[in-house]
């Protein structure tokens, strides 16, 4: 079968120069998905959005380690630290591991964060979440199984990365043990995450990673970070991967394949 390419670009709402970045190429049509920081996104950003989902999927980027939460932060006292925000990924792992996050807040928040989008006129066409937090141990099954409940169809597959430093190494194992979880939903056959793990945006990359994810089935999702300038302090070089997919140098090796964008509802 033709390579069927999704590239999704992570972080929608975060902060303008990533909401910006990913306004731009969704009008350039440079991407075929994104998606949306509920509990950070403005209302200007959602509005702004909505004028592009006839062209690129809108999905839910599950977010419990950044920011404020969506449902009243009474509703939701587990999930935050002493400032009000949520825990961290690693301390939030780990007080759920200790059994000090209810499993109900966790169903209030998901369910918040989601309305919010679905109120938008934003129904999110699959989920992916951030820092990758559905694939954690004990966490990432439960939230999966709520994700599934309150109506989300299409998840993203972690499938093995390469040179992707420690960090990726741990995530190459919890995507392995992850993959139960994943029943019930559609996902692309791998993902490419290649952009993400400190190195360039460049041709090269982009092929050979199409070219290992390629070996999985036809179904590929490409993932990016976007920005119109990068985070002080943050590994991701969004202005590279902003500027490589405005370039379209990406367009005639993914033609050579035979291949085609799509969105991720067409999964």
């Amino acid at each position: 079968m033709a390579l069927r390419l999704i590239i999704n670009a992570d972080d929608f709402g975060w902060d303008a120069p990533a909401t910006a970045a990913i306004l731009d190429l969704a009008a350039q049509g440079c991407l075929s998905s994104t998606t949306v920081m509920a509990n950070m996104a403005s209302e200007m950003d959602l509005v702004a959005l909505r004028q592009f989902s006839d062209r690129v999927s809108v999905g839910y980027h599950l977010n419990l380690i950044l920011g404020p939460p969506v449902a009243p932060a009474a509703a939701v006292p587990s999930l935050l630290g002493p400032n009000g925000h949520f825990w961290p990924a690693q301390q939030l792992w780990l007080r759920y591991l200790a059994g000090r996050v209810r499993p109900t807040e966790l169903t209030t928040e998901l369910t918040a964060q989601l309305d919010r989008l679905r109120a938008h006129g934003l129904p999110p066409s699959h989920a992916d979440s951030h820092r990758h937090l559905h694939l954690y141990p004990g966490l990432g099954p439960a939230l999966t199984r709520i994700l599934g409940q309150l109506g989300v169809r299409r998840l993203r597959r972690w499938t093995p990365q390469p040179s992707y430093g420690q960090r990726g190494r741990i995530l190459n194992v919890f995507g392995r043990i992850s993959t139960a979880g994943l029943r019930g939903f559609a996902t692309p056959n791998a993902l490419v995450a290649d952009f993400s793990a400190a190195q360039a945006a460049t041709l090269p990359l982009f092929v050979q990673g199409l070219a290992r994810a390629r070996r999985h089935g036809p179904t590929v999702e490409f993932m990016t970070h976007p920005g119109l300038a990068d985070r002080p302090g943050s590994y991701l070089a969004r202005r590279t991967e902003y500027e490589f997919w405005r370039g379209g140098t990406w367009r005639e090796p993914l033609a050579e394949q035979g291949g085609s964008l799509i969105r991720y509802d067409e999964i």
